[in-house]
């Protein structure tokens, strides 16, 4: 049995993505705060760990969601998010999946061709490229292209002012489910 298809019981659910949201909300700090940019990488591990479904990962966060039947929602008018995407209201409330699958940033790939990632799929290719465990090795032209892109939105790349509204979107939901089983006392 692989150690992603270990069984897991919610108290230990619970632990780890604590330790997931201490850890990630340490690196988000490191970045988007202190400009530390060598964290880019493990940001974008911890939010694949969390919420990106991909080949035989099951995320820790979505995955107790699920379980617990609690979901937080995002409103998009206030923090986190900025700016209302397209289709949606200001004062909409979605929920994380369907948060993860709004536009977050174009791409010209090396066939020439310019793709729109959403926000999912832009966490998969940091995590993939970037990611902790990979940090030796080169990323894609293309993506290395965008975050090396001196547009700058709110003082920031605009890929890391992207990755800093995922963040704090998952941080937000994270944090508020932790609260709600606090409450509930529902960790087992």
């Amino acid at each position: 049995m692989s150690p992603s298809t270990v069984p897991r019981s919610r108290s230990e659910m619970v632990m780890a993505l604590r330790k997931q949201v201490r850890l990630l909300t340490d690196y988000a700090r490191k970045v988007f705060v202190e400009g530390n940019t060598d964290y880019v990488g493990e940001i974008a591990s911890k939010l694949r760990l969390l919420v990106t479904k991909f080949r035989s990962n099951e995320p820790l966060l979505l995955r107790l969601m699920d379980e617990t039947g609690i979901h937080p929602e995002l409103t998009l008018n206030g923090p986190p998010i900025q700016l209302t995407p397209a289709g949606h209201r200001a004062d909409d409330e979605i929920s994380l999946e369907e948060y993860l699958e709004l536009n977050a940033i174009g791409i010209r790939i090396p066939s020439g061709r310019f793709v729109m990632l959403n926000k999912v799929n832009f966490i998969r290719a940091l995590a993939e490229q970037a990611g902790g465990s990979h940090e030796d090795w080169d990323l894609d032209e293309a993506l290395a292209t965008l975050l090396a892109t001196p547009v700058y939105i709110m003082g920031l790349h605009g890929s890391l002012a992207e990755l800093q509204t995922s963040v704090d979107a998952v941080l937000s939901v994270a944090k508020r489910l932790l609260t709600q089983l606090d409450a509930q006392g529902t960790e087992q």
